[in-house]
């Protein structure tokens, strides 16, 4: 009897080091880097028409304000609560230097290059409402806005949008946000229509 306990003993002490020693040989596979999940709200719109030289729809869980800048009375704000972001909204008068205007706006889409994987480019031509301009989608993680705009008339109406968070970017798990305000910034575009302020 003391010979079969020795000998079972013996048994599963090899089992216990083979086991031991296969553990330690594995290599550990690397986990995919995982992000929370992030629901789009539905995508129902609103027209905006405020008194303002332009018009565009917006997305119904957003909020327009007025920027209050005494100097640019029709600057807005495009404040998205759930995600904490903002899209800026500034408004100029054409008055023969649409030219700088869009050397700013490029300027001001290209400052992210430092930190920028890539800067895609589209145009925007919209004849019919008189709406002509150029999207900047800029790539990268580190990005502060991912989303720049601009549209113009090209004779009176000049106007830039930006997107930012209010927060550091990590725009890798911010991807489904930017794609979901990039479908908003889009109907805003192609809904604008210029108007002398007082029109309805």
């Amino acid at each position: 009897m003391f010979y079969i306990n020795s000998k079972l003993s013996f048994v599963f002490a090899i089992a216990i080091f083979v086991l031991f020693a296969t553990s330690c040989n594995d290599e550990e596979t690397p986990k995919p880097r995982a992000y929370f999940r992030i629901d789009i709200p539905e995508h129902n719109f609103i027209h905006y028409d405020s008194n303002s030289p332009f018009s565009f729809d917006y997305a119904d869980y957003a909020v327009v304000s007025n920027a209050n800048n005494a100097d640019h009375p029709y600057w807005l704000f495009l404040d998205y609560p759930k995600f904490n972001a903002r899209i800026y909204l500034s408004y100029s008068d054409i008055q023969g230097n649409v030219s700088q205007m869009l050397n700013d706006a490029h300027d001001l889409a290209f400052k992210h290059i430092a930190v920028a994987n890539d800067i895609q480019q589209k145009l925007i031509l919209i004849p019919e409402n008189k709406v002509y301009g150029l999207y900047y989608s800029i790539k990268g993680a580190k990005v502060a806005s991912p989303i720049n705009f601009y549209v113009t008339d090209s004779v009176s109406h000049f106007v830039r949008g930006a997107l930012y968070f209010n927060f550091a970017p990590q725009n890798d798990s911010l991807a489904p946000v930017i794609n979901g305000i990039e479908k908003d910034i889009w109907q805003l575009v192609e809904s604008l229509k210029w108007q002398e302020v007082g029109d309805e």
